[in-house]
């Protein structure tokens, strides 16, 4: 018997073997693998401060979430939480250093107050991507709660003024650069990294023969 994810040589006495829920279910691994693994995601309930984390060999949340590789690349990517007993009703990106941790942790900071005062059954997810930078914050409640969960979102959102496009800046590019393409194509109302990535994907190739012409333009 060999372990399913190094390889090495096992004796039937001394296999572990994936949980539920996770990329090695019931496969054959050794103690090293089964218990080493870098955490994928880590789940907390509620109030309650106690990790349950999500390994590619173990999970801690019984199957009540598990993860899937989203590959954007051969080398990079982030992990997708799934769940069948709860609904998915926002995600975050937080993005290490920069500004907009505060107003997510402003944000945090009240949704939980107010799931707490209107009784939903909420879990914060916080996963890792191929970026030491990225993770995803996502917010769960139980599925059948989501109207109700979704209204508090929004307020909490309007309360910490989460989509302020101030937040969504120098994501991608850094403000002299987002400024400047802000000032060639003033018609497209370039506010956040966002709205820049959704330029360049429309203009294709053609965007830096466009960014010349209109440089050029600009400085005659």
């Amino acid at each position: 018997m060999k372990c399913s994810a190094c390889a090495t040589d096992l004796e039937k006495e001394e296999a572990h073997y994936g949980e539920p829920a996770t990329f090695y279910d019931n496969a054959p691994l050794c103690e090293t693998c089964y218990y080493e693994d870098e955490p994928c995601a880590v789940v907390y309930y509620g109030r309650d401060d106690e990790p349950y984390e999500i390994t590619s060999t173990r999970n801690a949340t019984d199957g009540k979430f598990r993860v899937q590789w989203h590959p954007t690349d051969p080398w990079r990517g982030y992990y997708v939480i799934e769940s069948d007993e709860y609904a998915l009703v926002n995600t975050a990106a937080l993005l290490s250093g920069h500004e907009s941790e505060e107003m997510l942790s402003r944000f945090d900071k009240r949704i939980r107050e107010l799931f707490d005062e209107g009784d939903i059954d909420y879990a914060r997810v916080f996963s890792r991507s191929s970026n030491v930078f990225y993770n995803n914050y996502d917010l769960f409640v139980k599925k059948g709660q989501q109207l109700a969960a979704q209204i508090l979102v929004a307020r909490a959102k309007a309360e910490v003024e989460y989509d302020d496009p101030r937040w969504y800046r120098n994501i991608v590019f850094e403000e002299e650069i987002l400024s400047k393409l802000s000032r060639l194509f003033p018609e497209e109302n370039l506010q956040t990294d966002y709205d820049a990535i959704r330029l360049v994907a429309r203009l294709g190739q053609g965007i830096v023969s466009e960014l010349q012409r209109r440089a050029a333009k600009e400085a005659d």
